[in-house]
């Protein structure tokens, strides 16, 4: 385990059923010993500029589905969208202290999920990833 140490968690969802299960889980892993009083949670969704959030048809129902489960555990939910979706996470997690980065891991993952997270990984060196 890296120094996590009083450092945030970051949640990454994306329009998968996962994410109330990634949400739970990230609650769990704030309540470990590894940290001497809880850190802050961060719930963040990044899509490229031309999708939708969560994937979903009635975006509102799903971002308000979203804050629901954020707010039951008491994060911060960050809806974001960006050309360079890396980039955009890897930002945010500088910005905000993340020592800890929860993903979903689909079953049907492949490479492009591999490459995805791997990217990340090479962006943030000093970042625990916990793949789901």
């Amino acid at each position: 385990m890296s120094n996590t140490k009083n450092k945030a968690i970051m949640i990454c969802v994306t329009n998968q059923l996962s994410c109330e299960r990634l949400i739970r889980y990230g609650a769990k892993r704030s309540e470990s010993p590894e940290y001497s009083e809880k850190p802050p949670i961060y719930v963040v969704h990044c899509v490229q500029n031309d999708q939708r959030f969560m994937g979903a048809n009635n975006q509102e129902d799903a971002i308000s589905s979203l804050f629901a489960y954020a707010a039951e555990i008491g994060a911060e939910l960050t809806v974001l969208r960006s050309n360079n979706v890396q980039r955009t996470l890897a930002n945010f997690a500088e910005e905000h202290d993340v020592g800890v980065m929860i993903l979903g891991s689909p079953k049907n993952s492949g490479s492009r999920n591999n490459r995805f997270s791997r990217k990340l990984q090479e962006l943030l060196p000093n970042v625990e990833f916990d793949i789901r």
